[in-house]
Formats: C-alpha cells, sequence, structure tokens
C-alpha cells in the first residue's frame, strides 16, 4: 500500500507541492511543542529572575529591618525596667519610705493595693475607660494598675522636696490623688495624702 501511494505520488505533476505541504505539517509538528516548551522555560525563567530580584532587595534592606528590632527591643527593655510587677512590691515599698525619710518627712501610712486589670486596645491609654466601641481592637496584653496610698507629714520644704524625689523618679505612674493641708493651727507642718497610680502591661498568655 505504501509502495502505492509512493508510485502514484511520483507520477503526480504536482508531487512537489504535495511533499512541501507534507514537510510543512511534519515540521509543524515537530517544532510547535519545542516552542511551547521554549516560550514555558523563559516564563518560568523570568519569573525565577523576579523572585531573585525580590530576594535581594530583600537582603538589602535585611540590616535596616534588624536595626529596627533592635531599637523596638531597646525601648521594650526600657519601658520593661519601668514597671511595677508583684516581684518589685516590696522593693518599691522600701523606696518610698526611704524616699520620704531622706526628704525629712514622717511616714502616716503606706498602703499597697492588689492591682486591677483589664485588657489592652490599640491606641489605648492607661487612664482612658475601656468602651464596647473598642471591643475588637484588643491586644494580647492586660493592663495592671497599682494603688499606692501614701501619707507623711513634714515641713513645706520637706514636702516639696520628697514631691520633687516621686515626679523624677522614672516608674511608669500616675498621680490619682494630692491633698496637702496642715497637720495643725499652731505648727507648720503639713500632711499629704498621695494617691499614685503604677502601671504594667502583662500578657494575657502568660507571658510578659
Amino acid at each position: 500500500m505504501i509502495e502505492n501511494l509512493a508510485e502514484k505520488l511520483s507520477q503526480n505533476p504536482r508531487r512537489w507541492l504535495i511533499v512541501t505541504g507534507v514537510t510543512f505539517v511534519l515540521a509543524l509538528a515537530i517544532v510547535l511543542p519545542q516552542v511551547d516548551h521554549l516560550i514555558a522555560e523563559r516564563s518560568e525563567r523570568a519569573e525565577l529572575l523576579e523572585q531573585l530580584a525580590q530576594a535581594n532587595e530583600t537582603a538589602k534592606r535585611l540590616p535596616l529591618y534588624e536595626q529596627r528590632i533592635a531599637e523596638k527591643a531597646s525601648e521594650l527593655a526600657g519601658l520593661r525596667d519601668r514597671e511595677i510587677d508583684d516581684d518589685e512590691v516590696a522593693e518599691l515599698r522600701t523606696w518610698l519610705v526611704d524616699a520620704a525619710r531622706q526628704a525629712g518627712c514622717r511616714v502616716r501610712r503606706i498602703e499597697l493595693s492588689n492591682p486591677n486589670e483589664r485588657s489592652w486596645t490599640d491606641d489605648d491609654h492607661p487612664l482612658s475607660t475601656p468602651t464596647p466601641a473598642k471591643s475588637n481592637a484588643k491586644t494580647p496584653f492586660r493592663l495592671r494598675t497599682r494603688p499606692v496610698a501614701f501619707s507623711v507629714t513634714g515641713s513645706s520644704d520637706e514636702v516639696m522636696a520628697l514631691l520633687r524625689t516621686i515626679d523624677e523618679d522614672t516608674r511608669l505612674k500616675h498621680t490619682r490623688t494630692l491633698d496637702l493641708k496642715p497637720v495643725g493651727r499652731k505648727t507648720n507642718e503639713l500632711q499629704l495624702d498621695l494617691t499614685l497610680w503604677f502601671f504594667a502591661l502583662s500578657s494575657s498568655q502568660g507571658v510578659a
């Protein structure tokens, strides 16, 4: 059968046109898959080059990221040093008593209460009151507020010296109330009643 086709083809006056057409079809059958493969390879190569360029840009920015992380870690460590946690309550009490005595004041009363806790939200403030509108902006932290009631007596200079010492202390705190009144009509001694709030953030997952 093949011999008959070959014989008919050789006798056909348009045999060169037929041969050319068949050759072209065969060429397309061979070349087209190779072209598709080449296009796929070039596309993959372009994608890899783009990924490599992005990786190089990220690598260039890595020192900047590391610097920013180090700066934030330093800031966080500084804030941690200014917090009052349960292990530092006794130290805080001792510091307040010593500060009063060094200023020349007499301590009448000092009371460190248990801390109050609430959820800490984005853009929060220690003195703000939580509202339902902020319930969706909670962070994994809780704000701990420890009230400290402190009452001393002393001269006006002694009381002012104590207040300056407390104000210069860098612990995270807020003066909630301050009441200053004379002890008696015939004395220059004053009584200072002070309520301080000391703050700390604790992790709601149990890791500070």
